[in-house]
């Protein structure tokens, strides 16, 4: 299914219903004691010719914490550039510590690979002078590692041919966020 970058309202002049129109220099709305709320039925926009800044307070303190929060099934940041100019961002955000943990895996699974090459990895020569070939031993713990390397493959979303599969599959991509 091909997702449309935005719903483009009509322009004030061509809307057939009623509107308000505010125009001045400038406009504070301000609640002193509450929320400001906004709803839409379809959109609501937000344009500027400079910076669009949201700031919250300077609050660490949980339980309530300043916070910004965008929830919505999916989160474009972005545009694309170039030849697909307007078009939303198809390269999934890394969720990090997913990312970090398995990078860790990798990273032990090396290790152990290597303790096994310098600890456990042997030869046999049926006599002095001839080749020399591996063990039989040496089958059992490498065939353990490459069902490791198998799983961690598995969480990457990468099957038996080293094909990426499905992007929704993969343990630390996000499901909800895509950047340019």
């Amino acid at each position: 299914m091909k997702e449309t970058t935005r719903y483009i309202p009509k322009s004030v002049n061509n809307y057939q219903g009623s509107q308000v129109i505010i125009n001045s220099d400038r406009l504070v709305f301000n609640a002193k004691n509450d929320s400001i709320l906004h709803y839409s039925d379809k959109s609501i926009g937000f344009s500027a010719k400079g910076s669009i800044y949201f700031d919250t307070s300077n609050n660490n303190e949980e339980p309530n914490a300043s916070k910004f929060v965008i929830n919505s099934p999916k989160i474009y940041l972005g545009l694309k550039e170039g030849i697909d100019e307007g078009k939303l961002p198809t390269e999934r955000a890394v969720l990090g510590n997913e990312l970090r943990k398995y990078l860790n895996e990798i990273l032990s699974l090396m290790e152990e690979l290597l303790d096994d090459l310098d600890y456990n990895y042997a030869v046999v020569s049926t006599r002095p002078g001839l080749p020399s070939l591996p063990c039989e031993d040496n089958a059992l713990w490498m065939d353990q590692r490459k069902e490791v390397i198998k799983e961690l493959k598995n969480d990457l979303a990468i099957n038996n041919l080293d094909q990426l599969l499905n992007a929704d599959d993969c343990s630390f991509l996000s499901k909800r966020i895509k950047i340019i």
